[in-house]
């Protein structure tokens, strides 16, 4: 849908990927000036297109103070990340990697349109693919919108938490039409929304928002536990509603990683299935979830309801340190759902729980040990998605078997943190903002993934959740 002040002969001509407005000639004499305002939109809905067509006739009308708004609120935005960006990242060339993470975040910022009730933001408006909303997408980004506009933060949320069906489970995206493509209901995602509501609730300070999405949360985090954890012994599997196997490995948000490459599916009923394998990254999420939806109900008053999920979360803590832990190769892996045996892959997923603060001080120390050896993780981009001495190591265009991901470096460098090695955080944290291309001393997109040898972009221009992340680590949060 667009609209335009041209004289009212103008022709338009809309394609797949291009537009055309073709107007008349018009005589502008020396020193005589015309200006005119085009307005682009989406509309799903015949309601839709009137309303908006009633918001374009008040922009043209009166089009300076619609920028007058769009440019206090950047400037708005910008000085509250400027204040709290941490000591070390003060610089120039620092506050430059701030717009351009705000500028990254403002550009993919979507308004509720069609299926879409509350606004939040698209993984990158440059892929045609990527024009809906991710559930863990969506939790990382609201982390980070909240220390500019904690209001668009919850929405974020809410946008997903309104695709949750009546059993709890939550959609893995949704999309604004369904013409492209269905909303996707054969997964979901990681479970880290209570962390993101907790995080939200900590910028907002609204009581109300932990209110309205308490008894969702809780659904969704007691929804794992019946549906993916196949013989009920407390820890999760990832699976899919279809029973197939490529469902399940998009449930992980590591679609092709190393450690599911001799996975199956195992029947959980109603056409439903697991891996075959206990995750150590799902189950460490699930007990920070815990400890989340623990912090929200102390939060509103419920403390017995808090102390339920702390004792939980205690128990899943110990079987996550006694089971998943292999001490002679000093890492966190998967186990084999039948078998029990450690499927020794080094993926990040082994410093998952170190984010989750579930690993006992002697086991963060040797897991540490392993994080900073070069030939694994601290490579020239720290924190690889896959350990570089690994013999399927695919640094270039490998997606989850090689390049660096920036929430995965995130919570590798929160994992540090949180068990003392706040200099070894620090060193690694420069290096990405020194290294990466195009971030720190050019003007290039941030990028989907990055080349760990190199430090060369890779897969998609733009991308959100690198940008929140990056954002985050300027913080220090």
């Amino acid at each position: 849908w667009m609209a335009t002040n041209l004289p009212a002969v103008s022709t338009y001509e809309v394609k797949a990927k291009n537009y055309l407005i073709q107007s008349p000639f018009q005589n502008i004499l020396p020193k005589e000036k015309k200006v005119h305002y085009l307005t682009q939109s989406f509309c799903f809905t015949e309601k839709e297109a009137k309303l908006e067509l009633q918001r374009q006739e008040a922009v043209f009308k009166n089009p300076n103070s619609y920028f007058d708004q769009n440019k206090q609120r950047w400037q708005t935005n910008l000085e509250k990340i400027r204040s709290k960006l941490a000591p070390d990242f003060q610089t120039e060339a620092h506050q430059r990697i701030a717009v351009k993470c705000l500028q990254t975040l403002h550009n993919n910022w979507r308004s509720a349109a069609g299926f879409l009730k509350y606004d939040g933001l698209f993984p990158s408006y440059n892929y045609e693919w990527f024009n809906g909303f991710w559930s863990w997408d969506s939790w990382k980004h609201a982390v980070a919108l909240a220390h500019f506009d904690p209001n668009l933060a919850q929405n974020q949320i809410l946008a997903m938490y309104d695709f949750q069906d009546e059993k709890g489970m939550i959609a893995d995206c949704v999309y604004r039409d369904n013409l492209i493509e269905n909303h996707n209901w054969r997964d979901t995602k990681p479970p880290l929304s209570a962390w993101a509501v907790w995080k939200v609730f900590e910028q907002s300070q609204q009581v109300d928002f932990l209110k309205e999405l308490f008894p969702k949360i809780e659904k969704y985090h007691a929804w794992w536990f019946e549906f993916r954890d196949h013989d009920q012994n407390g820890l999760c599997e990832y699976g899919s509603t279809d029973a197939s196997l490529i469902a399940a490995k998009w449930e992980s948000g590591m679609d092709n990683a190393v450690r599911f490459d001799e996975a199956k599916i195992i029947s959980n009923g109603s056409d439903a299935g697991v891996m075959n394998r206990e995750s150590v990254d799902l189950n460490a999420y699930l007990c920070a979830e815990k400890r989340y939806v623990a912090n929200i109900a102390e939060q509103l008053g419920d403390f017995a309801k808090a102390e339920k999920y702390r004792l939980a979360a205690d128990t899943l803590q110990s079987k996550i340190q006694q089971l998943f832990y292999e001490p002679e190769s000093a890492w966190f892996f998967d186990i084999d759902l039948m078998t029990k045996d450690h499927l020794k892959v080094y993926g990040p997923e082994g410093w998952t729980p170190l984010w989750a603060e579930v690993a006992t001080p002697a086991q963060a120390r040797k897991i540490v040990q392993t994080m900073l050896e070069p030939t694994k993780f601290a490579t020239y981009i720290p924190f690889p998605t896959l350990a570089a001495d690994h013999p399927k190591f695919k640094p270039q265009n490998g997606y989850w078997r090689g390049p660096v991901w920036l929430d995965q470096a995130y919570f590798g460098i929160q994992a540090l943190k949180n068990y003392g090695f706040e200099a070894e955080a620090q060193k690694m944290t420069h290096q990405l903002f020194d290294r990466l291309e195009g971030l720190k001393d050019d003007d290039l997109p941030i990028r989907e993934n990055y080349h760990p040898l190199t430090g060369a972009g890779l897969e998609s221009n733009h991308f959100s959740w690198s940008a929140a992340h990056l954002l985050l680590l300027l913080i220090g949060e």
